[in-house]
């Protein structure tokens, strides 16, 4: 395993966030820093590896980082990815428990929060909420990342809980939602008609709008893939990043080992991207020193 590096691969910067509405709930307030979203256009997409680099690259450019796994447990891509598993919280008002634990990478740690399995199946109003997942192990993080580990397509359909998307309803100066795909026509047609509804959602239920987009496979889009987009992805096209797949872990799953070298270079990309704490924190002249601190005192 090459040794993990924070140099991006390419520079990247993507808009500011549109002004005017405040969220139903600032981030920064509840010790969570900058939150970043994590969607996957459909399942199995690669949304878990892109998450996990982007804790990864993140931790070892030293910021403060908490990873949320908000999958059901037995559908989780990430299950396997702590060297320690601690204790676990009793979630509130009958929502589902929830496990401390530790990753290690290299020499930096993240902390990471998971559901607790209970043997049946998680509902969507099981999830615990985003006041409860901060509340577990209160601390003051730099950066979450959070997995949001289920089918976006019906979590949309009007009227329905959000569950997991809740977390795309934050502070729109501390929120960044990232979408992530596949390379592929299928792929690509998924995440299309994802957007779309995801779109009507800014509109009408406060989500912030995407961010960017995360590509797995691939350093460009194919030709043929390029020609099925439609409006949502074109108008992403300037902020989608390109992210290489990892065979190990298409073998084997996630676990503690760290992401492959490419994957946190691209992660770092687009985590100085997103501008605000989190981009001055990991802007190219800070790159040979730890990264500062910032968010509550």
């Amino acid at each position: 395993m090459d040794e993990l590096t924070t140099t991006p691969s390419r520079p990247v910067s993507f808009p500011n966030p549109s002004p005017g509405r405040s969220g139903a709930f600032n981030p920064s307030d509840l010790g969570l820093g900058t939150v970043i979203p994590v969607l996957g256009a459909h399942p199995q997409a690669g949304a878990s590896g892109v998450a996990l680099a982007l804790a990864d690259a993140a931790a070892v450019a030293g910021l403060r980082v908490l990873l949320i796994d908000s999958a059901d447990p037995a559908r989780s891509g990430l299950a396997g990815v702590c060297a320690v598993e601690g204790r676990s919280v009793p979630g509130a008002h009958g929502r589902s428990a929830m496990r401390i634990g530790t990753r290690t990478v290299q020499n930096s740690r993240l902390a990471v929060r998971r559901l607790v399995g209970t043997g049946t199946p998680i509902t969507i109003a099981q999830l615990p909420l985003p006041t409860s997942w901060a509340s577990a192990e209160p601390s003051d993080f730099d950066l979450t990342i959070v997995d949001v580990g289920w089918d976006v397509w019906p979590l949309t359909i009007p009227g329905e809980s959000l569950g997991p998307l809740l977390w795309c309803t934050g502070s729109p100066t501390c929120t960044f939602p990232v979408v992530v795909m596949r390379s592929t026509v299928g792929s690509v047609g998924l995440a299309e008609g994802m957007l779309t509804r995801y779109d009507t959602g800014v509109r009408q239920r406060g989500f912030v709008e995407m961010g960017c987009a995360v590509a797995v496979g691939g350093e460009s889009w194919p030709t043929v893939v390029r020609a099925v987009m439609g409006l949502q992805l074109e108008s992403l096209s300037e902020r989608t990043l390109f992210i290489s797949p990892s065979p190990e872990a298409a073998t084997a799953g996630w676990s503690v080992a760290p992401v492959p070298a490419n994957s946190v270079r691209t992660a770092m990309a687009l985590l100085q991207g997103v501008g605000g704490p989190i981009g001055e924190a990991l802007a190219p002249q800070q790159h040979n020193r730890k990264a500062r601190r910032f968010g509550r005192s």
